[in-house]
């Protein structure tokens, strides 16, 4: 088995009677039956580590969907915090999105909680705060107006839909004349 830098995974086939490697694996021209069942099944179990194995974190997951659903690419306003990226409505230029690792304790409070956790900030109607901060995995917003900013814990704890949902809002929330 290999995994290359970006993440795709190959592998050799090895006879267990000879110890060899079943080379005709990588010959494209071998048109075999039982050569083509083994490229299949080869096929098969390295899809399925990849997918068992490989699995992207949450914030990878929501930026990526922020780039399919908007085509909207984060900015790096921040020299000091050069990975917190921004997410801008294209149309005024105002944030929608604030995506960030910061150490736990900030959000909960508790000054020995050091451990990084993801975090997505929105801007939310605020009316609508209230509710969301009793729930877990939801917190005041972090370095934000706490009036309509609202911070998300992405631990996976929370469906991606969820979370993409409330995205949704705060990126239309952004459109709205004052």
């Amino acid at each position: 088995m290999r995994i290359s830098s970006a993440g795709k995974v190959s592998g050799n086939v090895y006879d267990l009677d000879t110890g060899e490697e079943y080379l005709l694996l990588r010959v494209e021209s071998n048109t075999g039956s039982f050569s083509a069942v083994v490229k299949a099944e080869c096929r098969t179990i390295l899809q399925d580590i990849a997918c068992k194995c490989f699995v992207k974190d949450q914030a990878d997951r929501i930026k990526d969907e922020i780039k399919a659903r908007y085509g909207d690419e984060p900015d790096f306003p921040f020299k000091k915090l050069p990975d917190y990226a921004v997410f801008r409505n294209p149309q005024n230029r105002k944030w929608y999105g604030l995506l960030m690792a910061v150490p736990l304790g900030k959000l909960t409070g508790d000054e020995k909680g050091r451990q990084e956790a993801a975090v997505l900030n929105l801007k939310l109607a605020e009316e609508k705060l209230p509710a969301l901060l009793k729930k877990a995995d939801f917190f005041p917003a972090y370095h934000m107006n706490k009036q309509n900013w609202l911070s998300v814990l992405l631990n996976n704890d929370l469906p991606d839909e969820e979370v993409l949902a409330m995205l949704d809002e705060s990126r239309a929330f952004t459109e709205r004349k004052k």
